[in-house]
């Protein structure tokens, strides 16, 4: 599996269990059937206790396929290779792609759509340079009647921009709002958007800041949309944490900002932290930073990493917060080094759970990419990979760690989505999101799933 990151690849494991083929004689046949009760209890089971047992498939409905913009074929301008998720908003579902089909620049799109599945439109097409390109993972964040999003590349010194477009596709700042800067420590390659208090973005940086320079470890800032105001308010350090690909979340409160790095920490395979912005300046804001949980990586096994009680790599994952917990998802580690659902308590002992250790059976899902969207007390993700075509699942899984179940198998091809990078948004009872690949172009599709 090819990492989202530009600069480190997170490598895969492709899990190619052998199935039962016949029954021979009486012993082996005994055998077979002691194996296959084996087989089923992983399957159901984790570590948790937590149900593995698969719903009958709930149809995938393709509002769109990428590359079929203006005609029936795929020689079109449009774009290409989605990497984030979509978001509601003004009744009609907005997102970009990482780049753009063979006819375009490569540089990728904004685009909106309705959730029927009409009225698809491209809003803005990156162009590169001061402009910015490459809009990664997570889905844009609104504010009011405004979307603002990243590039991972692009701007003044080609380290990345932060945009805004109306939530009627108008608009698009035809200059970004921010476009990097010449000092590598204000922040280099956001790979994802931001979280949202009083009007302020916060958001991370996967390189830059003033520790390990001149390439740095990463940096959590604020920006003012207002004043533009960029301000750095955390560097990270490799022995704390290094090169986020998510974003932050606020609590409710409004006072502290959590989240997850990709790698650094006591392992060397992400930490998940926490860090109260109001009082940063100078040297506070390092000691207002707390190391959370250090994923773990047992005798650094890289890239598998197999531990049952924990996860490692988070790839660009988010958090989401349920009361006094966090839920979350890595790419590898867990039970098969595949990836994990988790949570951890923010009171008392600060307890981390595994969840779910991905690669429980056959057709289980692997290594999740992107984050978790919570609805009450069920979560609903997807992953990367597996599943019975080995192309990536939806799945749901309560917050106690109980009814894990597939909601839905990519098949890729012309009629379903393959490679699902990112999240899920629900509007109403139907679940939307992405894919990198599949569909009749291979460029990816939009899809949606109305829950039973």
């Amino acid at each position: 599996m090819k990492s989202e990151s530009k600069t480190g690849t997170i490598g895969s494991v492709n899990s190619d269990l052998t199935k039962c083929r016949r029954w021979l004689l009486a012993p082996a046949a005994m055998l077979a059937i002691l194996m296959t009760f084996a087989v089923s209890a992983i399957a159901r089971a984790d570590e948790s206790g937590a149900s593995t047992e698969q719903l009958p498939p709930i149809p995938v409905t393709l509002i769109y396929t990428f590359g079929m913009l203006g005609g029936t074929g795929c020689a079109n301008l449009d774009g290409a290779d989605p990497k984030g998720s979509l978001t509601f908003a003004n009744g009609l579902l907005f997102g970009s792609t990482s780049s753009t089909t063979a006819k375009g620049n490569g540089n990728g799109i904004i685009f909106h759509i309705d959730p029927a599945g009409t009225n698809y439109s491209i809003d803005h097409l990156f162009t590169g340079g001061v402009d910015g390109n490459d809009p990664e993972n997570n889905a844009m964040t609104l504010n009011g009647s405004v979307l603002y999003g990243t590039t991972l590349l692009g701007g003044d010194n080609r380290s990345g921009t932060i945009f805004r477009i109306n939530d009627d596709g108008t608009e698009y700042s035809s200059l970004p709002l921010f476009a990097g800067s010449g000092v590598k420590n204000k922040g280099n390659q956001p790979f994802s958007t931001f979280a949202l208090s009083n009007g302020v973005l916060f958001g991370m940086t996967s390189l830059g800041g003033s520790k390990h320079t001149p390439i740095g470890d990463g940096t959590i800032f604020s920006f003012d949309p207002q004043t533009t105001n960029y301000t750095v308010i955390h560097s990270f350090n490799r022995t704390i944490g290094s090169d986020p690909h998510g974003r932050p979340i606020i609590d409710p409160t409004g006072t502290t900002l959590y989240g997850m790095t990709q790698t650094g920490g006591l392992h060397k395979v992400g930490i998940i932290f926490s860090l109260n912005p109001a009082t940063c300046g100078g040297n506070v804001c390092a000691r207002k930073f707390v190391d959370l949980h250090n994923f773990n990586c047992p005798h650094q096994l890289t890239p598998t990493c197999v531990d049952p009680h924990d996860g490692a790599s988070p790839d660009h994952g988010t958090l989401v917060q349920s009361g006094t917990k966090l839920f979350g998802m890595t790419t590898a580690g867990g039970q098969f080094g595949m990836g994990t659902i988790f949570s951890l308590a923010l009171t008392g002992t600060k307890h981390f759970k595994v969840l779910h250790s991905f690669g429980a059976s056959p057709i289980d899902g692997q290594n999740p990419l992107g984050s978790l969207m919570l609805n009450g007390s069920t979560l609903y993700g997807t992953t990367n990979r597996g599943g019975k075509a080995g192309l990536g699942t939806v799945f749901q899984i309560d917050t106690n760690g109980k009814n894990y179940m597939h909601l839905h198998d990519f098949q890729g091809g012309n009629s379903d989505g393959a490679n699902p990078s990112d999240d899920v948004i629900l509007v109403g009872n139907t679940l939307y999101g992405m894919t990198e690949a599949g569909g009749k172009c291979g460029h990816g599709v939009i899809f949606s799933i109305a829950l039973q």
